[in-house]
């Protein structure tokens, strides 16, 4: 009995879960009501309160779960990739940005990195700044994967160069987040374009700088 409750619990949370997904889609955040949630969820506002402790809480939980998914995805995609090194690390980051909008809208992700950093201290903040850590260290993973097979120079420092891969990506994300009418497609080829760049570096041998005129 104790497995058949905790599935039941385990499928409510996700009922729970993707009503509030699609609501706070169609109505936006401020506009939609936890009770709301409630009744497309078809539970009652009290069962809601059960599982998340506010309409914030359930915006943390889809930050969670989509964070979650996007690094189950990122582990098969490192397992697999044949590609160059830039193309190898625009295709992971391709992923991270792709997936952001599965289960949150640009409004979403606005009212998300506002709360994280308004409330950097809070439940909230630092569940959100640990998700950034695992994805800015899983890129390190296939930094070091690279590095492996000789794609990237081997004294490069892998975790450094994964921060400051998502650093990048989490820059350009921000960018777009911002700006209701930018589509995916601009974020895209500046995302292709940066990381190649900063793949010339991490993929050339060290230059002696030379000498001003």
């Amino acid at each position: 009995m104790t497995g058949l409750r905790e599935r039941q619990k385990a499928g409510r949370r996700r009922d729970i879960l993707a009503a509030a997904s699609q609501l706070f889609a169609k109505q936006g955040f401020a506009d939609t009501s936890v009770e709301a949630i409630a009744a497309r969820a078809e539970v009652g506002t009290g069962t809601v309160y059960n599982y998340f402790s506010s309409k914030g809480d359930l915006l943390m939980a889809l930050v969670a779960l989509d964070g979650e998914q996007v690094r189950a995805k990122g582990k098969r995609y490192i397992a697999s990739v044949t590609s160059d090194a830039a193309e190898a690390l625009y295709g992971l980051l391709a992923i991270y940005v792709d997936h952001s909008l599965v289960h949150l809208t640009k409004e979403l992700w606005r009212n998300a990195m506002a709360t994280a950093l308004t409330q950097a201290d809070s439940p909230f903040g630092l569940g959100y700044f640990e998700n950034d850590r695992l994805l800015a260290e899983q890129v390190g993973e296939l930094v070091a994967a690279l590095q492996a097979r000789n794609k990237l120079r081997a004294d490069i420092d892998p975790t450094i160069a994964g921060s400051a891969l998502f650093i990048l990506v989490n820059g350009l994300f921000m960018h777009f987040v911002a700006q209701e009418k930018m589509p995916k497609t601009v974020l895209h080829a500046r995302l292709r374009a940066q990381v190649a760049l900063f793949v010339t570096g991490l993929a050339g041998e060290t230059q002696p700088q030379r000498k001003r005129a």
